[in-house]
């Protein structure tokens, strides 16, 4: 292949190299309203000068976290004194975080370090070697498979961990990475997968083999998380091209159960939640939405990982009405949040989406619960609160991870227990 032909190909799959962009200055601000006519005002500013939310109002709580720019960071913070919001700096300087962030954790001697945040490259190599390693055990089984293939044609993959016994159990699906620049959510699932294979501490491993079949995804998005890694740490949509003045679409508002672009106010394809031209326009969503239905009768829990905010969030995020069976959904989540907090007292909260987080459509856990009827469908939102918001150090995966599994462990075999009463009482 000439040298010509590769640089035509690199340009049109988006591998540019290019120096990653730097955040010198950039702050995060913490900005608290004091009544609804203010936080109208502060969110017409955000429009006026194309700012970036990182954490959004909700219900009960208005205050947001908010990326600015240095040069403009004077009109801002004039601008709010006007309106009358209080505000203080939350993040003071991003690029630090990042430089902070990119400092490898020392590595490990043998095996793959799960406390460290790796490239597509070296995550699609650690599946592979789980399918090898359980190759040579007996009672447990790994399947890898490609359920399809990103704009950039990255793999979307997708890991079974089972018993090794030919039966058929009920399953949960859990995906991660949707936005790129959450990496703590993928490390968060490589991790879950590790100890369901290797064992673990809390001894969870065997009962939750057990009782489920496991299918993961850890990567829904590879080429916007390279992306992250390589040219915009902040980057948070997919790399996909309509066309239009800008590049990407925010998967996460692009599934097929209310979708609705207007209330999200993510029609202008430069917004970071934009949600596409059509309902499951994007490879992404649409491999997930396959997948699902292809499985949904045998499906009983869909979680997908996400940061940052340290919440359990279930149905609905397009309406402020409860699912009828709201409070099965909000005692499940609460075993995964008292589990989550019990181990560093790290505090989660639970709830419906529009209440506890903010209103969006178009989001996966609603087309799970929505369309494909899986009952138990949640959005976890991991660490941290804000400190360091999607930059989470390195020196934070191993505590988080550790409390997600136990977490998870608590939820499932809750989640085993109450539905193996109904099956008692139908009987």
């Amino acid at each position: 292949m000439t040298g010509t032909l590769l640089s035509v190909l690199m340009l049109l799959c988006g591998y540019v190299l290019a120096d990653p962009k730097r955040f010198d200055g950039h702050k995060v601000l913490h900005i608290l309203p004091d009544s609804i006519e203010h936080l109208n005002n502060v969110l017409e500013l955000k429009e006026l000068l194309n700012l970036n939310i990182w954490r959004h109002p909700r219900m009960g709580n208005l205050s947001m976290d908010v990326h600015v720019e240095p040069h403009k960071l004077e009109l801002v913070l004039t601008s709010l004194q006007q309106i009358g919001a209080d505000v203080r700096v939350w993040i003071h300087d991003i690029q630090q975080l990042i430089d902070n962030e990119q400092k490898q954790t020392k590595k490990k001697d043998t095996g793959f370090n799960y406390f460290a945040y790796h490239r597509f490259s070296a995550i699609k190599k650690y599946l592979a070697d789980v399918v090898t390693a359980t190759n040579s055990m007996n009672n447990v089984s790994a399947q890898l498979t490609t359920i399809g293939y990103s704009f950039e044609f990255r793999e979307i993959q997708m890991i079974k961990v089972s018993r090794n016994d030919g039966l058929s159990r009920p399953a949960i699906v859990i995906d991660g990475g949707i936005h790129a620049r959450e990496w703590i959510s993928p490390a968060t699932v490589l991790y879950f997968i590790g100890q369901l294979v290797s064992g673990d501490e809390f001894d969870y491993s065997p009962k939750l083999l057990d009782k489920f079949d496991w299918y993961f995804i850890p990567l829904l998005n590879p080429d916007g998380y390279e992306y992250s890694h390589t040219t915009d740490r902040l980057w948070r949509k997919n790399r996909v091209s309509h066309g239009e003045k800008c590049i990407g679409v925010d998967i996460n508002r692009n599934f097929g159960y209310m979708w609705n672009p207007v209330i999200n106010r993510s029609t202008n394809s430069c917004s970071d939640v934009y949600a596409g031209p059509f309902a499951f326009s994007e490879e992404e969503s649409f491999a997930l939405k396959m997948f699902i239905l292809n499985n949904k009768d045998n499906i009983t829990a869909y979680l997908t990982y996400h940061s940052y905010g340290q919440m359990w969030l279930y149905p609905w995020g397009y309406t402020s009405a409860l699912p009828t069976d709201w409070q099965e959904l909000d005692s499940a989540a609460t075993v995964g949040t008292e589990a989550q907090e019990s181990l560093y007292g790290t505090p989660y909260l639970a709830g419906p989406t529009v209440k506890t987080l903010y209103s969006a459509t178009g989001v996966s856990e609603d087309w799970a619960k929505g369309v494909a009827n899986i009952k138990y469908s949640y959005t976890i939102e991991l660490r941290d609160t804000g400190s360091f918001g999607f930059l989470l150090p390195q020196d934070q995966i191993e505590p988080n991870c550790r409390e997600s599994w136990k977490a998870l462990g608590e939820f499932a075999l809750a989640l085993a227990a109450r539905e193996k009463y109904k099956e008692i009482k139908d009987i």
